[in-house]
């Protein structure tokens, strides 16, 4: 984005650091609040100091903000391949999240340091100064925010919801942290209560934020949710939460806005320009904010880079002939030397300064909930196969069709997974998936040789072909969640007052 999210005033950062019960900065409440929220110049601030932590906070380079959970979440699945490289071997070996390892602090803080900031501005923003229509906007941007981080801890601390609805979760927190509860913390929550928190907030922000409120193509807003954002998110986090008629009605609505599916050309241009007419969501990175772009030197297979974000040879079979996602994948060397199966979909805008733009959502994955929601719903199997039908359509070469979309009931929404896990590999939820689908992660050994001039040279897939106990892979392993964080469990003497703690923590 243009403006640089770093440059946020000092005071207003200190209001945003403090989060549940892992506290280690001064609380909200020891600040002059109301004069931090005086205006709506100012709530802006904070809203936009909340995203700069989503999108830039970490502790290495391999673990910077939201995008670096996105690609956890994807060598955590069954279709990435991670070769030898820097980053991510424990997000592979599925040992980040329940062992709780770099990423399991990481997204703790990713999610409640917002939260409170977005409480602090749903607690003062109706008494700052400003007018009606800008108050309502950023009332209902902070809405979705929090909406938003709950989705993700949602989907993330606990099993499906239908697996058990009232297994904990994670706090709820909807008013700025204070001494007492600095020190106390709160209870955790059930995965309904979080899931109905985020649906609730998700609601209110679409009653705020104004129809016509679009970032549109302004580079300095991509990351601001606007109404088609809102639009999506409750489709998604309806579809998480096993609604199947508000996913489909809202999914409809954000497609009502924008249906676009881009050309071969743009899915070829390396996924690295909001522009893309395509995109719902994102993150416009500049030389002097560009530190979520160093993630693609994972992802980068056709540069210099890490080339750590492999793929399953077995995953290519899955596209029929004539797709052209297909041509994305090849056999080449990684950076290390190694060879392994490439895919180049993801590519530096500008590797010398380090650009490149983040998708967070695209009209295709509304296209995909669509067509999930109406296959559990009563007589739409058949609309159900038209929208999977159109998306296939359109990742088919100039001239050519996809086949004919035939299956129903149980099969059809496998079908819909299956095309889910090739749209939107490498953009963040395999791991979501596998855990509200109570699906197991499927990954088997690949043994091969390719020629390379005249030279044959072996080539490997899969190099982690169980769990971290040895023990085959399973539906609902403790090593897809993310555990709550130690220190939480340390300082928070109440966590499990409500809900008891999982039985799969003492295994």
């Amino acid at each position: 984005m243009k403006i640089n999210l770093k440059n946020v005033c000092g005071v207003i950062l200190m209001v945003c650091a403090v989060v549940s019960c892992d506290l280690d900065t001064t609380p909200t409440t020891s600040l002059d609040a109301p004069n931090v929220y005086k205006d709506t110049k100012n709530a802006e601030r904070v809203l936009r100091g909340a995203w700069n932590y989503i999108f830039n906070s970490g502790s290495t380079y391999a673990s910077i903000g939201m995008g670096s959970i996105m690609l956890n979440d994807d060598f955590a699945g069954s279709d990435a391949v991670r070769t030898r490289s820097y980053g991510f071997s424990g997000s592979y070996n599925l040992t980040n999240g329940y062992a709780r390892g770099e990423y399991n602090g990481v997204l703790w803080d990713l999610m409640y340091d917002p939260i409170n900031n977005c409480n602090g501005i749903l607690k003062y923003i109706d008494d700052a100064a400003g007018t009606k229509e800008d108050k309502a906007r950023i009332k209902g941007q902070a809405f979705a925010t929090r909406g938003y981080a709950y989705m993700i801890l949602a989907t993330h601390y606990s099993f499906a919801i239908d697996k058990d609805p009232n297994a904990v979760c994670v706090p709820i927190y909807t008013e700025p942290t204070d001494n007492e509860v600095a020190l106390t913390g709160k209870p955790a929550s059930s995965v309904s209560e979080v899931f109905a928190q985020a649906l609730s907030d998700l609601e209110d922000a679409l009653l705020l934020i104004p129809e016509n409120y679009s970032h549109g193509n302004d580079a300095n807003a991509q990351y601001q949710i606007d109404y088609s954002v809102t639009l999506g998110l409750l489709a998604r986090t309806h579809l998480y939460a096993r609604n199947w008629q508000k996913a489909y009605d809202y999914a409809s609505d954000a497609l009502a806005i924008n249906s676009y599916l881009m050309n071969e050309n743009e899915y070829k241009s390396g996924f690295n320009d909001y522009t893309n007419k395509e995109w719902m969501w994102g993150l416009s990175c500049t030389i002097d904010d560009n530190m979520p772009c160093y993630l693609f030197y994972f992802k980068d297979c056709t540069s210099d880079a890490y080339t750590s974000l492999n793929v399953d040879p077995y995953f290519k079979e899955e596209f029929e002939e004539g797709d052209y996602r297909k041509d994305l994948f090849d056999w080449g060397q990684t950076a290390y030397g190694d060879w392994a199966m490439l895919n180049k979909k993801f590519i530096f805008k500008d590797l010398d300064n380090m650009l490149a733009d983040l998708v967070m959502m695209r009209t295709s994955e509304m296209y995909l909930i669509k067509a999930e929601a109406a296959a559990h719903l009563a007589g739409k199997a058949g609309e159900a196969q038209q929208l999977l039908k159109t998306l296939r359509d359109a990742r088919m070469k100039e001239g050519k069709t996809a086949t004919a979309v035939t299956e129903t009931g149980d099969a059809l929404i496998q079908e819909i997974w299956k095309e889910r896990r090739k749209e939107l590999w490498g953009e963040g939820f395999a791991l979501t998936d596998l855990i509200r689908n109570q699906q197991s992660v499927e990954r088997k050994e690949y043994n091969g040789k390719i020629t390379v001039g005249d030279k044959e040279i072996s080539v490997k897939g899969h190099t982690i072909i169980s769990l971290p106990d040895n023990t085959p892979f399973v539906p609902n392993s403790k090593y897809y969640l993310f555990r709550i964080p130690e220190k939480e469990e340390l300082q928070n003497t109440g966590l499990y007052s409500k809900y008891p703690r999982l039985s799969i923590y003492d295994l």
